[in-house]
C-alpha cells in the first residue's frame, strides 16, 4: 500500500499513462498556449452515441448520486406531461463550449418509440443543506481531539461513502505529483433529497474531529449553508417510431459539419486530429492558421473562440459532431494556457 495519499495518486497516474488527456487527478503536461484539436471515435452508429439507454445511470451534479428511483420518477413525469424540472440532474449533459456550455444531443426510447430531450431552461436556485467536508492539515490535532482512521467500522455504509467522497474531494483536480491539494475552500458533500440527515452520524455533530488517512491528517467540517445549485427544465418530443427512422433523424439534425472534399491544408489538420495512435492530435501555436480556422468555423466554434492570449485558464470546446472520410467523429478543441 502506498505510504501516503500523494504516493497513491502518483501510482495511479503512472499506471494510467500519459495520452491526449491525462487521467483525472494526474499531471497534464500542457500549458503551451497552443490550440489542440483531437477527436473521439464514434463507436457504432451516430444515433447510438446519443441514445441514453438507461437515464438512471446519468449521475447527478452531486458527490453522492441521487437514487435511481428519483430519476425514474422524473423520467416518468417527463413522458406523462412533456416536461419536468429537476435539481442537479443533467439528463441532457451540458458540454463545455468555450466559456459557456451547450446541451449534448440526447435521445430516449419509450415503449418502442424514440424521443429527443432538450433543455428548456436552466437557472440557479438556492437550497438550505447540511454539508460535510474534510480539509487537510499539517498541524497536529489538539490533545483532546478525537481522531479516527480506517476502516471506520463505527460508521454505517452510507456514512462511510460520504466520508470517502469528502476525502476524495480534497484532491479533486490535483495534479497528483506536487503533493498538495489544490482546493479553493471546502469541497463538501451535500445532503440532498436522497441523502438523509436523520440517518447520518456525520451531521450535525460528527463523532470525531480528525481523520488519519494514508498517513495524512484531515479535519472534518459539518455546516448548514445556503447553497446555489442548477435547476433544469427538460422537454421531450417524439422524433421516430423505428430505429431506422431515428438513425436518419440523428444524421440529418445532429452533425455540426461534414468535411467533404477539403483542401490539402484542411485535410492535414483533420488527418492529424483523427489519428488513432495514442496521444496523437493536431496542435499549432497561435494565431490560428487559415486551415485550422476553417475547421473550427465549420464545427461551429469560431464565433465563440477568442484569441488564445485572452484566456487566463484552459478553455475546452467539447463534442462537436462531424463526418470525415466516411466516419463520424466527436471533435474537441482546447487552448491549453
Amino acid at each position: 500500500m502506498p505510504s501516503s495519499r500523494r504516493a497513491f495518486l502518483r501510482a495511479t497516474c503512472a499506471l494510467g499513462g500519459v495520452g491526449t488527456s491525462a487521467v483525472a487527478g494526474c499531471l497534464s503536461f500542457g500549458g503551451s498556449g497552443n490550440y489542440v484539436l483531437h477527436t473521439s471515435d464514434v463507436d457504432g452508429s451516430l444515433a447510438s452515441t446519443f441514445l441514453v439507454a438507461d437515464p438512471t445511470v446519468v449521475r447527478a451534479d452531486t458527490r453522492i448520486d441521487y437514487d435511481a428511483a428519483t430519476k425514474r420518477e422524473w423520467v416518468d413525469a417527463l413522458f406523462e406531461t412533456g416536461r419536468v424540472t429537476a435539481v442537479q440532474w443533467p439528463l441532457v449533459e451540458p458540454d463545455e463550449w468555450g466559456e459557456a456550455v451547450r446541451p449534448r444531443p440526447t435521445f430516449l426510447q419509450r415503449e418502442g418509440e424514440f424521443y429527443a430531450v432538450t433543455t428548456e431552461r436552466t437557472r440557479q436556485v438556492e437550497r438550505d443543506r447540511w454539508l460535510f467536508a474534510t480539509t487537510r492539515t499539517d498541524d497536529e490535532p489538539p490533545s483532546d481531539a478525537t481522531v479516527r482512521s480506517e476502516p471506520f467500522d463505527s460508521l454505517s455504509d452510507r456514512d462511510r461513502e460520504v466520508l470517502q467522497a469528502a476525502l476524495d474531494a480534497v484532491y479533486a483536480g490535483n495534479d497528483g505529483f506536487l503533493g498538495e491539494p489544490a482546493v479553493d475552500g471546502l469541497r463538501p458533500v451535500h445532503y440532498h433529497r436522497d441523502l438523509s440527515v436523520e440517518e447520518s452520524a456525520l451531521v450535525p455533530d460528527p463523532p470525531f474531529d480528525y481523520v488519519d488517512y494514508y498517513d495524512e491528517t484531515f479535519r472534518v467540517v459539518a455546516e448548514r449553508r445556503t447553497v446555489t445549485v442548477p435547476e433544469r427544465t427538460f422537454a421531450v418530443e417524439r422524433v421516430a417510431s423505428t430505429r431506422a427512422e431515428l438513425e436518419t433523424y440523428v444524421e440529418e439534425t445532429v452533425p455540426d459539419a461534414r468535411f467533404e472534399a477539403p483542401s490539402d491544408a484542411v485535410r492535414e489538420v483533420l488527418d492529424a486530429a483523427v489519428d488513432e495512435e495514442p496521444g496523437e492530435r493536431y496542435e499549432e501555436a497561435p494565431p490560428l492558421s487559415d486551415a485550422l480556422s476553417t475547421v473550427v468555423d465549420a464545427l461551429g466554434m469560431g464565433d465563440d473562440l477568442r484569441p488564445a492570449d485572452e484566456y487566463e485558464d484552459r478553455v475546452d470546446f467539447r463534442h462537436a459532431v462531424a463526418s470525415y472520410d466516411g466516419d463520424w467523429y466527436l471533435f474537441n478543441l482546447y487552448i491549453d494556457v
